[in-house]
């Protein structure tokens, strides 16, 4: 099995391997194309996190270890898109896996402070907008969307009745889900009032001259902090924004 791993890891393209290295992946692409370079990593990943390993094949796999949100989240959003995308324009893909708690990402800290039984306590704030994209629609409209992981890290030492000092570190994550959904005002215009539509805990439509945008927003709680968010909120938000508009009606001549 470890050599399973290592060969499926080398099999993949030299571009592949540095996605994996990076932690990182951004560009323009058609979305069989995306999927055709983000596929074989994914395989690569459910592989390497199979049991049976050894101790060498989890080693490998440890060291070349793909964030889960990348095969959870990242990946089965992108034929979903696909459905909807106008074929002679390209997906636009952000996606960062280097994980929340880098400090390059902390945006901010409290003073020590103290909650018995801990003697010190230091909250770190850490903002993470790990995937982001833009896709054009068959039907003129633009969606842009924004996944970011709002985590606190809790570092807490006590002191034990025989006065060894002892450390740990907790976190808790939110995962908020924006979208922002652009329509063309020759296809769509704005819902009447009363119409049906889910509600949102954010929202904001502001109407343009050639276009109507939508901007919608809300958070999941992660019972930890390596739980990853399901795909189910950004749909709804997408469908919501759909819902506060409706086709134009054809003018009359």
């Amino acid at each position: 099995m470890a050599n399973a791993v290592k060969a499926a890891y080398n099999a993949l393209t030299p571009e592949q391997r540095k996605i994996i290295a990076d932690k990182k992946v951004e560009g323009r692409r058609h979305p069989d194309d995306w999927l055709a370079l983000l596929g074989p990593i994914a395989a690569y990943d459910a592989l390497a996190d199979a049991p049976g390993h050894g101790f060498f094949g989890r080693r490998f796999a440890k060291r070349n270890n793909v964030h889960d949100g990348f095969r959870t989240f990242a990946l089965p959003l992108i034929p979903i898109l696909r459905e909807d995308q106008d074929p002679e324009q390209p997906l636009d893909l952000f996606v960062d896996l280097t994980g929340a708690t880098m400090y390059w990402k902390q945006v901010g800290e409290t003073p020590q402070y103290k909650k018995p039984p801990y003697h010190k306590i230091v909250d770190t704030f850490f903002e993470d907008p790990w995937l982001q994209g833009h896709a054009h629609f068959v039907d003129g409209a633009h969606l842009n969307f924004v996944i970011t992981d709002h985590v606190r890290s809790s570092k807490k030492t006590k002191r034990n009745p025989r006065g060894k000092v002892k450390t740990k570190v907790k976190s808790k994550k939110k995962t908020e889900v924006a979208v922002t959904l652009s329509v063309p005002r020759r296809n769509y215009e704005k819902a009447p009032a009363g119409a049906t539509a889910r509600g949102v805990p954010k929202e904001k439509i502001k109407p343009g001259e050639n276009r109507f945008t939508i901007k919608l927003s809300g958070t999941v709680a992660a019972r930890s902090a390596k739980e990853m968010p399901g795909i189910e909120l950004l749909l709804e938000l997408v469908s919501a924004a759909y819902e506060r508009v409706e086709p134009a009606r054809a003018k009359k001549l």
